[in-house]
């Protein structure tokens, strides 16, 4: 191991107990300046696909080994990333970013100097069953196939939302996609919550439990074991304000607990003025944060 991979390993241990050891550097277009290295690689996702509700079609993913002075090794390895892009032709459906450590505030300030924006969070919770909590005149059950319609209409109104404050992209078809994704999720034991107001679904939320795997988007992102999840929560915008997310969420957390979890995750966006607050007052905190700038910026 390397010296700056042996520092690195080093100040993971002390910024969070949660932080997984640092993995090796992934394939890629290798990068190097002021004792940091990286490896860029390059994701497309095809037209029509799942991924392009929530992505760029092309993604310019950075991966670093920072030396003992972190911040000023990220802020050489960002310009050297730029002058890279700068070369290239900056595509318009791209993006370029970087998954770090939510705690480390000395790279976050390089990484907001160079203009990258906090754009997805990994927060966990530790294993707790739900409170109780109810709304009056609201029915938080499990949902049936006769629900497909209801959800996906959530779904799809959850991504038009998102779409103005984070990543997700209103694409053509996206309601087919939606409803794909739903089918899918059930079919592999994820579990859909559905919160019913007179008899009209006024709230969602998916869940359902993973466990970290070589090769999977959660290696090197949780400590191993059992996790729960909780997925898309969304509540209609005339629903809002009353408690409806902290009823489903009571519930699927019940679910989800067991003496053997190591806790449950949710994925949310700091820019999002509803999310953070809210996955906050459930117990949840960041572990991992994803930041993200468009090539066309050329990372300033």
């Amino acid at each position: 191991m390397t010296s700056a991979a042996e520092s690195q390993r080093a100040r993971f241990a002390a910024l969070d107990p949660l932080l997984p050891p640092p993995s090796p550097l992934p394939p890629g277009v290798p990068l190097a300046a002021g004792g940091a290295a990286g490896t860029i690689a390059h994701v497309r996702f095809a037209a029509g696909s799942w991924q392009r509700l929530w992505s760029p079609a092309h993604l310019q993913i950075l991966s670093a080994v920072l030396p003992r002075e972190a911040g000023a090794g990220m802020s050489a390895l960002l310009s050297a990333w730029r002058e890279r892009i700068g070369r290239a032709d900056a595509e318009p459906d791209s993006s370029c970013v970087l998954t770090w450590p939510s705690r480390d505030v000395v790279v976050a300030r390089a990484l907001l100097d160079h203009g990258l924006a906090p754009q997805l969070a990994l927060a966990v919770r530790a294993p707790a069953g739900g409170e109780a909590y109810s709304v009056p005149g609201v029915l938080v059950r499990e949902s049936t196939g006769g629900d497909l319609e209801e959800i996906v209409a959530l779904r799809f109104e959850e991504l038009h939302y998102t779409s103005f404050v984070g990543h997700g992209v209103v694409r053509p078809g996206a309601k087919a996609l939606l409803a794909e994704e739903v089918r899918r999720g059930l079919q592999f034991g994820g579990r859909v919550w559905i919160a019913e107001e007179e008899g009209v679904t006024v709230g969602i939320v998916t869940s359902g439990k993973r466990s970290p795997i070589p090769g999977d988007s959660l290696a090197g992102r949780l400590p191993p074991g059992e996790w729960g999840y909780l997925g898309t929560l969304a509540v209609t915008a005339a629903a809002r304000g009353r408690g409806i997310g902290r009823a489903l969420t009571s519930v699927a957390h019940d679910e989800l607990f067991s003496p053997s979890s190591r806790g449950t995750f949710v994925s949310y966006n700091p820019a999002n003025p509803l999310s953070p607050v809210f996955w906050h007052r459930q117990g949840y905190r960041p572990l991992w944060t994803t930041w993200a700038a468009s090539p066309a910026a050329a990372l300033r």
